[in-house]
Parts: structure tokens; C-alpha cells; sequence
């Protein structure tokens, strides 16, 4: 991790288990087959049943919570968890224990908030033999700001509308075919309740008084309690990645998630319903494996004004064509 400031000692430990994959899978509609079928992952040459790597994500913002409260400016009414990225480096098995070092961030933590973040921490994530399994850094804007006086980053325009079914998809599709034929469009919606927010604070352990208590958050920079930023993303990923495997790929599908980031534009409340658009942004040939390509995909999150609330982008390393 950059910077000079030592890093924390291990912290948040969890233990991966099939529950709690199932657990993380319901809160967050990502049930794909590698994470919830014990002979799946075996089969596919996989070594084991892979958790989630958005659990790893989620169980960090627990993690940081519960024992370093400070990194998030927990109980500050002006501060927002602005923005968060992650990178997975090998695979987290069921049955792995998940520990958390920080560090504080010489840099913003992820692109286009700066300005935004004011308060940025590195994180890495180790498994029980102290490999470190993923690393990235989280954001938080406003802290110590005042109330209004620190402003959120203004949001994109969202996405266009494209016409698309997987039923036009009749045969396997490369990596190199996705931009122009791949997942693309908005899902059916869900409005966000107050179960939502106690079920998924209370399983990852981020419990922030910005989402949980209504006293805190009424006196707080949005003048009400808000969804967690990493919960609503973790829900837009689950809406593209079904819309993803809906379609033919060659031989197992994907090889693997790298990574993810997001930023917030507009706090996200009980009562409102929020929708995914998602597209394919970019392809990119992988450098050490020419089997393989790097396709990265945008999210967005809008509300039912049609407001960009959040965004974000995912980076998956798929089946290639390659130069043959």
C-alpha cells in the first residue's frame, strides 16, 4: 500500500461460509452458480466453491466500521461514504478467513472525486495463510466539513437506452465481441425498504448511524437515513451480471472479476425505487495470456426522478479469440 503511515494491525475476522454466501447472495440478487453450487466450482477446474468477491468488499466496510470508525468519520453528520474501489488478486474459497489492514491514503481513492474525498484509506484483505486476497481504498467527502459546505461531485448523464436481448444471442461470444453485442439495458427495479437496511447492515457489520439511526441522520447532511453506497452496488452488479450470464460464452464463461469501483452522487432513501442501466465500455487484449481480454462494464444507478444516484464500472477478464 502507498504512503508513509504504517499499516493497521489485522482486524474484522470472518470466517466464509456457505450461509453466509447464500446470506450475501439474497441481500444482493448475485446468485450466480459458481457461488451457490458446491459441484460447480470443482468441476470448472475453479479448485473449490469461490465466495462472492463483493462479500469481500462489503465485509471490509464491516470490518472498518466495527474497528477503525474513525477511517469512515462515523458519527460526523457531515460526512458521506463518497466512493470505494477494489481489486481482487486470487480467488477467497469457503471455509478462508477474511482479516483487514488500512492505511491512510496519500492520494484520492478513486478517480473523479477529488476534491470530493476528503478522508481516504487503503485497505488489503488477507485469507488465513496471509496471502493477500484484494486490495483498494475507500472515500469519504465532507468530513469534518460543516454540514453543507462540502458539496457531492456532480453525476453523468445517463445512459442511452439500447434495444437488446440475450434471445438475439445464439452463439458464444468472445471477449472481443462484447462492446458491440453484449448485456446491455436497465432492469425492472426495486424500491428500497427498511428491511433492506437492517438486513445488510447488520450481516456485514457497517453500522453506520447514517443508515440505522433516524435521530443522527435527520440532523445529518441529507436530512434523512440513507441505503448503503456499497449495497446499492452490490445490487446493480447483480442486475448486469444476470443479464451477463443470460448469454452463451465459450467454455465456462468468464475467467475472473478483477476489480470494481463506484462514487456516490445523491444519497439513496427508504421509499425510493431505484433501477440499473448497464453497457459494455471497453475491451482491452490481455497481455500475459492471449486466450484472454479485459472488458470493462459501466454501471449506473438512477432513481425514480430519472437522477443518476451512482455509478461505477467493473473490470472482468474473459474468453478471448486471440490473434488465432
Amino acid at each position: 500500500m502507498s504512503g508513509t503511515h504504517p499499516a493497521s494491525r489485522e482486524l474484522g475476522h470472518r470466517t466464509v461460509t456457505d450461509a453466509s454466501v447464500m446470506a450475501f447472495a439474497c441481500l444482493t440478487g448475485d446468485y450466480a452458480q459458481m457461488h451457490l453450487d458446491l459441484d460447480f466450482g470443482p468441476a470448472a477446474g475453479m479448485g473449490g466453491t469461490i465466495a462472492h468477491g463483493l462479500l469481500s468488499a462489503s465485509w471490509s466496510l464491516g470490518a472498518l466500521t466495527l474497528y477503525a470508525p474513525e477511517r469512515l468519520a462515523l458519527g460526523d453528520p457531515s460526512a458521506w461514504l463518497a466512493g470505494y474501489r477494489i481489486r481482487f488478486g486470487q480467488m477467497v474459497y469457503l471455509g478462508d478467513r477474511f482479516t483487514l489492514r488500512w492505511r491512510e491514503a496519500s492520494e484520492p481513492a478513486v478517480e473523479g472525486l477529488a476534491g470530493a474525498g476528503t478522508l481516504d484509506s487503503d485497505f488489503e484483505i488477507l485469507n488465513q495463510r496471509g496471502e493477500i486476497t484484494c486490495s483498494g481504498a475507500v472515500s469519504v467527502g465532507g468530513a469534518g466539513s460543516q454540514g453543507s459546505a462540502a458539496a457531492l461531485p456532480d453525476p453523468p448523464a445517463p445512459f442511452a437506452i439500447e434495444p437488446w436481448s440475450a434471445d438475439s444471442i445464439e452463439t458464444p461470444l468472445f471477449a472481443e465481441e462484447l462492446v458491440e453485442r453484449g448485456p446491455r439495458g436497465e432492469s425492472l427495479g426495486r424500491t428500497v425498504s427498511e428491511a433492506d437496511l437492517v438486513a445488510y447492515t447488520q450481516f456485514t457489520g457497517e453500522l453506520n448511524p447514517a443508515y440505522l439511526n433516524e435521530a443522527f441522520a435527520s440532523k445529518g447532511r441529507f436530512g434523512a437515513r440513507m441505503a448503503p453506497p456499497m449495497w446499492t452496488f452490490c445490487l446493480a452488479f447483480g442486475d448486469y451480471l444476470r443479464d451477463l450470464l443470460a448469454i452463451p460464452m465459450p467454455s465456462t464463461g468468464f475467467a475472473g472479476h478483477l476489480g470494481d469501483q463506484w462514487r456516490l452522487f445523491a444519497p439513496i432513501h427508504v421509499g425510493d425505487t431505484i433501477r440499473t442501466r448497464h453497457k459494455p465500455l471497453s475491451f482491452k487484449a490481455s497481455q500475459s495470456r492471449p486466450d484472454k481480454g479485459i472488458v470493462e462494464f459501466g454501471l449506473q444507478l438512477l432513481n425514480q426522478r430519472d437522477e443518476v444516484v451512482q455509478d461505477g464500472r467493473v473490470a472482468m477478464m474473459m474468453n478471448a479469440r486471440g490473434e488465432g
